[in-house]
This record gives structure tokens, sequence and C-alpha cells, in this order.
């Protein structure tokens, strides 16, 4: 079983549509060299364009009490 996995704010580089997805890594190129320096597949569900892109860190929101 494949994990599809959406994603949000991303836009394909080569159409510009936003419906983008996680891809999943194949061989040993992606799945251990790739990861390790913390680069992930996408893939465009409109024009089905692969590539790559580094990780992004996750902003944590906190609400400021003033």
């Amino acid at each position: 079983m494949v994990k599809e996995y959406k994603v949000e704010e991303r836009k394909c580089p080569k159409c510009s549509s936003g419906n983008m997805r996680r891809s999943q890594m194949r061989g040993f190129w992606e799945r251990v060299v790739l990861r390790t320096i913390g680069v992930k597949a996408y893939r465009c569900e409109r024009c089905f364009y692969r590539y790559y892109e580094f990780r992004r860190g996750e902003a944590k929101h906190e609400k400021s009490e003033e």
C-alpha cells in the first residue's frame, strides 16, 4: 500500500498547479542519500511532473497574550 500525502502551499514548477503530493522515494539514491540530506520528492497531480525539494522547517505559531 502506497501512502499519498497531499501538500499545501506548493506549486508545480512546470505548470504552476497547486495540486501537489509527496512522491514515493525510489531506489537506493533517493531512499538513502537524498533522505539523509533532507530532500523529498513531490509530484504534480495535474501534469505528473516529479521534482525534489529540501524539507522545510515546520514553523510553530504561538498566541501571544497581551
